[in-house]
């Protein structure tokens, strides 16, 4: 679930370029925490290691976290917005956004495609739209994945997110009904619809022509 990620932090008080160039060089991320609840933002320092593997490998939410504050406890945690370096392409920075774990939040949340489609069986590609999509959750109840059955699909046919059966405890958020998923059709594979028609259109190419009516001559 969203917070099943734990990332144990502590309290720094040392701030500027400085200080956070060593925490950096001693293998720990600054990161700043703050909030409804918090008179003022916290800054924080955590274990870089620990935080690369939850961001990146981790079986939760990539967005919801438990920051385990020394001195304060659990805390549940939005990842609002984090900073990366353009030379080393490593997260230097994370900021940290503490959420009520009775309120609705909303994260984005990737999506897997389950199923071979009807269409791709005949001939069709499987085409991913989305690679996410918004849910609105409550912070204990976000998925780190949605699955989304495609085996249904058609050849020509699209999965749109107002198609979608979201999971209890899940609510789907979206602007624009973007496809999720479709099988496409390569060139040169008829649809079934073109393959219906084909015998028609074979025996209309090979019936006789009908005569025209002869007119009637002048008496």
């Amino acid at each position: 679930m969203g917070l099943s990620t734990v990332l144990k932090a502590k309290t720094r008080q040392a701030k500027g370029g400085g200080p956070a160039g060593r925490l950096r060089a001693g293998g720990l991320l600054p990161a700043v925490f703050y909030g409804p609840g918090l008179e003022t933002a916290q800054s924080l320092t955590l274990d870089y290691k620990e935080f690369k593997t939850a961001f990146m490998t981790s079986e939760g939410n990539r967005s919801l976290y438990t920051l385990d504050i020394e001195g304060r406890g659990r805390e549940a945690a939005l990842l609002k917005d984090y900073q990366v370096s353009p030379l080393s392409r490593k997260v230097i920075h994370a900021d940290f956004y503490r959420v009520d774990p009775n309120q609705p939040v909303t994260v984005k949340v990737p999506v897997v495609l389950s199923g071979k489609p009807a269409g791709v069986e005949k001939g069709g590609q499987l085409q991913a739209g989305l690679r996410e999509v918004t849910v609105a959750t409550l912070p204990g109840q976000a998925p780190a994945e949605l699955t989304l059955d495609v085996s249904a699909l058609g050849l020509g046919q699209s999965l749109h997110l107002s198609q979608v059966t979201a999971p209890a405890g899940l609510k789907l958020v979206f602007s624009t009904d973007l496809p999720v998923a479709t099988v496409v059709i390569p060139k040169g594979v008829k649809t079934e619809a073109e393959v219906a028609e084909a015998p028609e259109a074979e025996a209309a190419k090979a019936a006789p022509a009908k005569a025209a009516p002869a007119k009637k001559g002048k008496k």
